[in-house]
């Protein structure tokens, strides 16, 4: 692991929070859905800084290195992609008896095109997380043109544009009907649409270019592990204070679905980026074992829930383990876990090492 990413093992560990909770959502606790909207953009956050740390994308960087780039994240993320397609699929038809496979929707999967089709039997289809990784393919093959965009931009107009964000976010997701439609897109269709995806993930950007501000690093230099446990702290309790705020008060005006709460997410992401360095308490709690050791697995996790969803259902039910809800979703997802780590071990990792090897040219 790049050492600039250990110091960020806080933020992976909210990740790991942050799909658990939507695995609480889809297997466990009703009525979880703005919980869940706010772990998505977490995640889309989480890409944007990451990709810009990662990946400079400066002057040099031409179509044959952006063409190794989108190889390198395809061979990851694609074949398990696909595996989940089949796995959710097949589990449909032995348990289900659901025989028919229409080729239009397995066409959009598999070109990764199923987000931008205003119809839930697309954008859904066969394992109904697979937009993330759609939506996720877009914003890797738009990364090079949006890094470019806002690295030209002065950090005061890319701080503006932060907050522009944010309030086009919130304003977007205001509504006094929940029941209606957009003349273009469903609202719930919104939600998953790749270029409103794309606000997150500029949100993600746009921070970590401020961190690479002297005015940033100033900052970072003034910090304890006291003040940074206060930072920390702060913004744990504003994450918490709109969250409560959004569901007592917003939610019965804001399509949920639509209200991706980039708000919220920005106000706990960014303390943690800030302590990354010197940090508090909060942030060594969330960088001990096994935290690190599970957030390794967090994509592999995030794509298998719902295969591993309806592939032992039907057993759980049949030893009345689904009477409990509490013991169903620790079965189910015990499961999950050891799945995603054997595949992780056996493939991903193997894989990684595999393309660091490969020359920097085709």
């Amino acid at each position: 692991m790049d050492t600039r990413r250990n110091y960020f093992q806080p933020l992976a560990s909210l990740q790991l929070f942050a799909i658990i909770a939507v695995l609480m959502g889809h297997l466990w606790v009703d009525d979880a859905n703005m919980m869940n909207s706010l772990c998505v953009s977490f995640c889309f956050v989480y890409s944007g800084f990451f990709t810009a740390m990662f990946h400079r994308f400066d002057n040099s960087y031409g179509l044959k290195d952006h063409a190794r780039f989108m190889w390198n994240k395809l061979a990851k993320l694609y074949p398990l992609f696909v595996l989940s397609l089949i796995i959710n699929y097949v589990s449909m038809v032995v348990w289900d008896g659901i025989i028919g496979l229409s080729p239009s929707v397995l066409l959009g999967h598999l070109t990764m095109l199923n987000t931008w089709i205003p119809d839930s039997h697309y954008y859904f289809g066969y394992n109904a997380v697979a937009w993330f990784v759609c939506d996720l393919f877009f914003l890797y093959l738009m990364a090079p043109l949006v890094v470019r965009l806002l690295r030209r931009l002065a950090i005061a107009w890319q701080v503006v544009m932060l907050i522009a964000l944010l309030i086009l976010e919130l304003v977007g997701g205001y509504t006094h009907d929940l029941q209606s439609e957009s003349k273009f897109l469903s609202f719930y269709h919104l939600y998953l649409f790749p270029p409103i995806r794309l606000l997150d993930f500029a949100a993600g950007i746009i921070i970590y270019n401020i961190t690479t501000t002297a005015g940033w690093k100033r900052l970072q230099a003034r910090l304890t592990p006291a003040r940074s446990t206060c930072v920390e702290a702060a913004g744990v309790l504003l994450f918490a204070a709109l969250y409560w705020i959004e569901k007592n008060y917003w939610f019965e005006h804001c399509f949920r679905a639509f209200c991706v709460h980039a708000p919220a997410v920005v106000a706990l992401f960014t303390p943690f980026v800030l302590t990354s360095n010197r940090p508090g308490l909060i942030s060594r709690l969330l960088s001990m074992q096994p935290l690190p050791v599970l957030s390794q697995i967090g994509f592999e996790i995030y794509i298998l829930q719902i295969v591993i969803f309806f592939l032992f259902k039907p057993l759980c039910v049949m030893a009345g383990v689904d009477q409990h809800p509490v013991l169903y979703f620790m079965v189910q997802n015990t499961i999950l876990v050891i799945t995603a780590w054997l595949i992780h071990c056996y493939y991903v990792k193997p894989l990684d090492q595999r393309l660091k090897a490969l020359p920097k040219s085709f």
